[in-house]
């Protein structure tokens, strides 16, 4: 017997993703088909993403459904492409994404389900999460203010840890500072993501020349 293929799947698992999960994003303002959904605030534009697993490693007779949340402040990527000239890609960089994994309120069990009674038997689960995690989430990431503070959060943990942040989170951020006019902060972010770390200093040269530049204007 020929094993179920995605689109099966992705059939019995529609009809829960458009009941109540869907109904309560759409009441905050999100737009969307079978998997997707989107929604803009102001320069903010965010999405709330349903993708599928099939046949993952721990459960070779099922699918996995995943959900993930991608946040893109489209008012900062010039600040961002005039801060760092070398990155070939500043719109992906300005875009943040996030497993729900990564920012539940509370343990979130895997979701699997191989026909109709358990793809139906998760609507409970997806709809807390979308609830008390996900909206959340997005809410206080819906300003260039929420995510300038999501992304010195992170930095700060990480700096906490290792004496430095590797990746362009704190470069994204700075950008989002200046955007609302907190340059010394955005300085004080790149300083603690960088400056401990001579290969990341120097890669993120441009960055601190470019709020320097700023800051003495």
């Amino acid at each position: 017997m020929k094993p179920p293929s995605k689109s099966d799947y992705l059939r019995l698992i529609q009809p829960v993703i458009q009941g109540g999960p869907a109904a309560i994003l759409k009441a905050e303002g999100f737009a969307g088909g079978s998997l997707s959904f989107v929604r803009s605030i102001g320069d903010v534009n965010q999405e709330v993403e349903f993708g599928l697993f099939v046949r993952p490693k721990h459960a070779r007779d099922s699918a996995q459904l995943v959900l993930n949340t991608h946040i893109s402040p489209t008012g900062v990527t010039e600040i961002y492409r005039e801060m760092l000239p070398s990155d070939p890609e500043p719109l992906d960089s300005c875009r943040i994404s996030a497993p729900l994994e990564s920012i539940a309120r509370e343990r979130v069990s895997v979701w699997l389900f191989k026909d109709e009674v358990s793809a139906a038997s998760l609507e409970d689960n997806v709809l807390r999460a979308v609830s008390n995690s996900v909206l959340p989430y997005l809410e206080g990431a819906s300003s260039a203010d929420g995510l300038f503070a999501m992304c010195r959060d992170g930095v700060q943990k990480a700096a906490s840890v290792l004496g430095y942040s590797a990746g362009n989170r704190a470069t994204l951020g700075a950008a989002l500072a200046v955007s609302i006019g907190k340059v010394s902060e955005a300085l004080d972010l790149v300083r603690l993501a960088y400056s401990e770390n001579p290969n990341l200093r120097a890669q993120y040269d441009s960055v601190f020349s470019f709020l320097e530049g700023l800051q003495k204007a």
